[in-house]
């Protein structure tokens, strides 16, 4: 399986996408905060994010029949910031170099080394793109993945008894993860 920025002109692949996106987050019950992020449409079982297609790198690695393995929606613009949305602010405008991380996710969960192959290449693809960092959320439950990753909290916010963290990712360091443990 290789790395591949999707094509949003595409509606094939971007139904694929957004049905991957749905099936991996509408199994977190729990994450009522994701429903602020995105736009939901549970009736066509398709997510997107707020964030215009066009103001987005999006990731995929596909499987051999077609579905999306894995992916990362990066938000490269920062014309509207997503963390936002749960009350973070956003990035300082000198911060040159950074992205957002918008939503990361795979259809096997256990497959740590695949994950972190994927976000070694997702890594070396923004560097090469001038990007030097990346903020994205956290839940508590993923909070120590990400952090094993490289991510440095930031903030922690809690809404509607919910907890968010914000995390910066060093992405020269995210190139060189050697494993996910």
């Amino acid at each position: 399986m290789t790395l591949e920025r999707l094509d949003p002109a595409d509606p094939t692949a971007l139904e694929r996408f957004e049905r991957a996106f749905h099936a991996a987050f509408s199994r977190a019950k729990a994450n009522r905060l994701a429903r602020r992020l995105y736009h939901w449409d549970d009736t066509a079982c398709r997510i997107r994010p707020h964030i215009p297609y066009d103001d987005q790198h999006v990731y995929v690695r596909w499987q051999d029949d077609g579905d999306v393995d894995t992916a990362v929606a990066v938000n490269w613009r920062l014309a509207d910031y997503q963390a936002e949305r749960l009350g973070f602010p956003p990035p300082p405008p000198d911060l040159s170099g950074h992205c957002e991380i918008l939503a990361l996710f795979s259809q096997r969960d256990a497959d740590l080394v695949g994950l972190r192959t994927f976000l070694v290449e997702v890594a070396g693809t923004l560097l090469a793109h001038g990007f030097q960092s990346a903020d994205a959320t956290s839940t508590d439950r993923l909070l120590p993945v990400y952090q094993h990753i490289g991510g440095r909290p930031l903030e922690r916010r809690s809404l509607d008894g919910e907890h968010r963290t914000l995390l910066r990712f060093p992405l020269q360091e995210v190139a060189q993860l050697q494993a996910l443990t």
